[in-house]
């Protein structure tokens, strides 16, 4: 079976080059899993999203489903053979790896979700959608939305967008010398730290996003020496078109991008950046800046073939070389495994070949996990270790102070 893609489908593949199209999602369960089940929960979720298990055709932007790839999904290994990592290759198929790593007395499980297939969000769809399955609920009754027509059709009524501004992020990073390895990183503010983050951004009205990428450019500032930044921005354009029915998913890339200039003077802190973010943050909101380049990409989609959209589209887009990416918050009541519990789950981004770097945060049960996948050296490995660190050590400063 073909399946055909949307426009948005080829927003990750202008930038092969640098980064390979993947999301990764790491999970801890409270005891075991039966890999058969999990197997069928797969297949179940065939139903609603059959582009699950296919090799994607880069020529015709397409998913081509064909029989006997469901057996490729799961891998299943111990905890002293964990290989650290999942290889998936988009083109041959299937869209999703999953890795079960026994431990004694509980499984951890580490998936990996094509980006041509769906953005982060539509990444959490598909997890609740898989838990469900497993459950065994019915999902006869569930669709899958991948169309960003009426989104767009909706956001054009709302009011007219302004120009993208489109310029290139510097190259923060310096080139460190070294064998270049996979690397992964994370760090956690708990609990208790993160409630009273998210009690301080609302006492100031700001947005935890503008929080976060306020410290992110701050420990960018102090650890590789620089002042101005321009990091994308991922609007989720879910929340901003026509409301859909509870039993629609929306597994499909329906991500915008805003490019956010940031600024760090000498001996500034956390609160003096915060409310400037914000205003740039709102400002680009209210212009609708994230939606001139997806009318201009589906335009271009409905009278071009693929490989043409993609030249034209990738010429006027600007790669940054530093980047963020909120998850947001995942919903532990949708995420039974059967009797099986999360304990604990962050999402992260793609393997980025250095100097490219982004910082990925996830929320679950209130704790906040920063996490980034480079390949690099060591010493880059152990750079983003200290951006995250640093990140955490600005976040908990800024919410202790009166």
């Amino acid at each position: 079976m073909i399946y055909h893609g949307e426009p948005l489908d080829l927003m990750p593949t202008l930038d092969l080059a640098q980064t390979y199209p993947l999301l990764e999602c790491t999970l801890s369960l409270t005891h075991p899993i039966d890999a058969d089940r999990l197997r069928a929960a797969v297949q179940t979720t065939q139903t609603v999203v059959p582009q699950v298990l296919g090799r994607y055709n880069l020529r015709w932007n397409r998913f081509e489903v064909e029989s006997g790839t469901l057996n490729q999904v799961i891998e299943e290994y111990t905890a002293s053979h964990d290989p650290g990592r999942v290889q998936l290759d988009v083109l041959a198929g299937p869209q999703l790896k999953i890795q079960i790593i026994h431990h004694a007395g509980y499984d951890a499980l580490r998936l990996a979700m094509s980006q041509l297939l769906t953005d982060g969000e539509g990444f959490k769809h598909y997890l609740y959608l898989l838990a469900a399955a497993y459950s065994g609920e019915d999902l006869t009754t569930f669709t899958n939305e991948r169309s960003v027509r009426q989104i767009l059709a909706h956001l054009r009524q709302v009011g007219h967008a302004a120009a993208p501004v489109l310029r290139n992020s510097a190259e923060a990073f310096p080139r460190l010398r070294g064998d270049a390895h996979h690397h992964r990183g994370e760090a956690t503010i708990p609990r208790v730290d993160s409630r009273r983050l998210q009690r301080k951004a609302q006492a100031q009205h700001v947005t935890m996003n503008a929080v976060l990428l306020s410290a992110y450019a701050l420990a960018l500032c102090a650890l590789t020496g620089e002042h101005q930044l321009v990091i994308p921005y991922q609007v989720d354009l879910r929340l901003h078109g026509p409301v859909v029915a509870t039993n629609v998913v929306q597994v499909a890339n329906l991500t915008g991008e805003m490019l956010i200039p940031l600024t760090v003077q000498e001996g500034e802190q956390l609160a003096d950046i915060v409310s400037r973010t914000q205003t740039t943050i709102s400002h680009l909101r209210e212009e609708l800046a994230y939606l001139p380049p997806l009318v201009q990409l589906s335009r271009m989609s409905r009278a071009l073939p693929p490989e043409l959209v993609r030249r034209l589209a990738g010429k006027h887009r600007a790669h940054a070389a530093i980047s963020f990416a909120n998850f947001g918050h995942i919903d532990h009541t949708r995420l039974n495994f059967g009797s099986l519990a999360v304990t604990q789950i962050y999402f992260a981004g793609a393997y980025r070949t250095m100097p490219h770097f982004q910082m990925t945060v996830s929320v679950y049960h209130d704790a906040w996990t920063l996490a980034f996948r480079i390949l690099g050296s060591e010493p880059d490995y152990q750079l983003g270790i200290k951006i995250l660190k640093n990140v955490v050590a600005q976040l908990t400063q800024w919410s202790r102070e009166a």
